[in-house]
């Protein structure tokens, strides 16, 4: 399922520089991303990517506050609590004061939402499945590792108050 197009050429970065093939690819790659999970067929709208990572994060650590989610997405609280809304009225995750801090408040995946998120990274798996399915076992595992190292260098750079 790979092949070049006028739109991903390297003709629209006069000699192929790394980074512009970079910058164009990534744009792309969100753009194609977002299209192709919003057409694909069980598409949950309260799983938009945000609800999806949030989701995966109270399932994998378990209730957190709001800071501690925000802080773990990258986004600041009042982002967090809108989305955290959205997946409540869907009855993913629910809201409940914390034990240790009555003033506190701290949100916690529902098993709809555990058995939802389920869904959603089956359907994701087999979506990418088919989309790498000419690529071999190899080249699965270094796009992985670059997409993770990518990951991990822009969660570097969003911290560094130097920027």
């Amino acid at each position: 399922m790979s092949g070049k197009t006028k739109e991903n050429s390297d003709a629209e970065h006069p000699g192929g520089a790394p980074l512009s093939r970079v910058e164009l690819q990534l744009a792309l790659l969100l753009r194609r991303a977002e299209r192709t999970g919003a057409i694909r067929a069980g598409h949950t709208p309260a799983l938009e990517r945000s609800g999806y990572l949030l989701l995966l994060v109270l399932s994998t650590e378990g209730p957190l506050g709001i800071n501690a989610l925000a802080e773990r997405q990258g986004l600041d609280a009042s982002t967090v609590t809108r989305q955290v809304v959205s997946l409540e009225k869907a009855g993913f995750a629910r809201r409940s004061r914390d034990p240790r801090d009555g003033r506190a408040v701290r949100v916690e995946a529902t098993p709809s939402g555990k058995a939802q998120l389920e869904r959603e990274r089956e359907r994701r798996s087999a979506m990418y499945d088919q989309i790498l399915a000419d690529w071999s076992p190899a080249e699965q595992s270094l796009l992985a590792g670059l997409l993770e190292r990518l990951n991990q260098d822009l969660d570097a750079f969003r911290r560094d108050p130097d920027d």
